[in-house]
């Protein structure tokens, strides 16, 4: 009686666990997945893909996008994207889409790197006007106006000597576009190989439609010149924030030839003057009075 009773309790246990795996297969087996071409890396917008930036990763099937790419058989569609150009940052482990990449050859290049409603300008640099080629796709720049008074408060040409004096400025340099990214050196979109690595020419910048009108507008009253920022964000401690820099600011030596004493003070030997625009039958120019 005690082997047919145990006989009978392993043949009842088999039983129940055969049930329980029938009725759990599906489950034990996982949902049904694909392999999903996925970036391997951050990828900057610009920036041309390599094998390496890509691999398969497995995703359910059920929660498939028709625009991801799906490893098949036949050609493997990790090579459409090899050497194609991201047209905007891609987080490491995001789906691979036709619409995030670009071909250099294919008309709009530049029109697909735009932000929506943005435009793109190209600004004229040299060595000392482009911080000596050190500027390149895809930093952040600021943009500097460095202007000559003398030449065009006046509005018809120079400014009689002496009509700019006292604490008014004949120089004077100020920040007119901040922290604009740059989509292009010359007509590269990437950084340069380091054999072709010549001073660049040209800089193409991404601008508001008011602020191309801005800068242009700015290369005519002067030189402009670039300064590049840095990757971290944020401005240094003590910053002074929106305006400008004149010559009387920026140089002790002038202050004192114009009577001044120290950053900027009127001395004690004369009276603070006090700046005044004449139009004289059309002709403009800047006088000083005593207060």
């Amino acid at each position: 009686m005690t082997i047919a009773g145990l006989t009978a309790f392993l043949v009842n246990s088999l039983l129940a666990d055969r049930a329980v795996q029938t009725a759990a297969g599906p489950q034990a087996a996982g949902p049904a997945t694909e392999d999903v071409l996925v970036t391997a890396v951050d990828i900057k917008p610009g920036v041309v893909v390599k094998a390496e930036d890509l691999r398969y990763e497995a995703w359910p099937a059920a929660g498939l996008d028709g625009r991801m790419v799906k490893r098949g058989g036949g050609v493997d569609p990790k090579s459409q994207f090899v050497g194609a150009i991201a047209r905007r940052p891609l987080m490491s482990g995001e789906p691979m889409t036709a619409g995030a990449v670009f071909r250099q050859a294919d008309a709009g290049v530049m029109a697909g790197l735009l932000s929506p409603g943005m435009r793109a300008l190209t600004v004229a640099v040299s060595p000392t006007t482009g911080v000596g080629g050190f500027i390149l796709p895809h930093d952040h720049i600021d943009i500097v106006l460095n202007q000559d008074l003398r030449a065009t408060v006046g509005g018809t040409g120079t400014v009689p000597e002496g009509e700019l004096a006292g604490n008014v400025a004949r120089f004077a340099s100020e920040v007119i576009l901040s922290d604009l990214r740059v989509l292009a050196v010359d007509d590269k979109l990437v950084k340069p190989d380091a054999a072709a690595n010549l001073p660049a020419r040209t800089v193409t910048v991404e601008v508001t439609p008011k602020d191309a009108e801005l800068l242009m507008a700015a290369g005519k009253l002067g030189e402009l010149t670039l300064t590049l920022r840095s990757l971290a964000p944020g401005e240094p401690p003590g910053e002074r924030g929106v305006g400008y820099t004149g010559d009387v600011e920026s140089s002790r030596a002038l202050q004192a030839a114009l009577g001044g004493s120290g950053a900027g003070e009127p001395s004690p030997s004369r009276s603070p003057s006090r700046a005044v625009r004449i139009n004289r039958g059309g002709s403009t120019s800047i006088q000083s009075f005593p207060n």
